[in-house]
């Protein structure tokens, strides 16, 4: 809780980058493709009062960063990027590393 409690502090009234890197190869003797995919959020300031409800609830147990994008917080924006990237797998970049790699 109280290292939930730093990371929402230190994200509060701030953007912040959230980055997911995805490995194809096609076997065999295939060579690698790498790619980065890049989120930005931007948190809005939250209050002590927030802080304290929102650790109450215990949505963020598990949770990379003390929040789920996924849970539609009113107080978390997507800046730029994809929303899938943010929770974990940006599938717009893996389909077009699949569909490169299968043409080789």
């Amino acid at each position: 809780r109280q290292r939930a409690e730093e990371m929402l502090r230190l994200l509060s009234g701030r953007q912040h980058s959230v980055y997911s890197g995805l490995c194809v190869i096609r076997h065999p003797g295939g060579e690698p493709m790498v790619r980065v995919a890049k989120s930005e959020l931007r948190m809005a300031p939250l209050s002590d009062a927030e802080i304290y409800d929102y650790l109450d609830s215990e949505a963020w147990v598990g949770k990379s960063g003390a929040f789920g994008y996924q849970d539609g917080h009113p107080w978390l924006q997507l800046i730029s990027g994809t929303a899938d990237n943010v929770v974990g797998l940006p599938l717009d970049l893996l389909q077009e590393m699949l569909a490169t790699v299968a043409t080789r």
